[in-house]
């Protein structure tokens, strides 16, 4: 799991490296679905604000957990400025699969959140995934599969409602119970 684990960890450098390399035009299309320019600016904003999270100073605070019903092992920590939260990453092994996903938050809404899921047989290489996106107003305005934009689906949707449910439990009296709460 160690040789995941920083796999893991040299492909979210590379990946935060690449996150602002990706010019915006005003007009993008994939052949399923055409982004406006007015998408485009806020894409700019999220990027921005994404910048900004990262190059602060935040308090973190842990939840560490295994042998849930819900999962393996895992971790979340919640990253503050004051009393806003600003970031939440959660680390998890469930099966075969290790899975880190981060959100991030302006004002208590989600703007942003890349989730990476490495995993596979057993017996056989491990397969990487990376999934973006770009919220605004509670929806996906964007949602990419590696490197491609795709529509946003249902998995855009859990993503978004598991970022609140996070937000919502951490100041429960037992993370742990309310964590695998459906």
């Amino acid at each position: 799991m160690h040789k995941i684990q920083a796999t893991l960890i040299l492909t979210l450098i590379f990946t935060v490296s690449l996150f602002s390399a990706h010019p915006i035009s005003s007009s993008i299309n994939t052949g399923r679905v055409i982004y406006s320019s007015v998408a485009s600016d806020d894409i700019e904003v999220i990027r921005a604000e994404y910048k900004k999270i990262n190059g602060l100073k935040l308090k973190a605070h842990r939840f560490a957990y295994e042998d849930l019903p819900c999962v393996d092992e895992g971790e979340t920590i919640y990253y503050s400025n004051g009393k806003e939260v600003r970031k939440i990453t959660e680390k998890f092994i469930r099966d075969d699969a290790y899975t880190l996903t981060e959100y991030y938050f302006k004002q208590g809404r989600l703007i942003f959140a890349i989730e990476i899921i490495i995993g596979g047989p057993a017996i056989g290489p491990d397969t990487k995934t990376e999934y973006r996106y770009y919220v605004k107003g509670n929806k996906a305005i964007r949602q990419m599969r590696d490197k491609e934009i795709v529509p946003a689906d249902s998995k855009s949707t859990d993503v978004i409602e598991r970022a609140y449910k996070l937000l919502k439990i951490k100041n429960a009296k037992n993370f742990n119970l309310d964590f695998c709460k459906d």
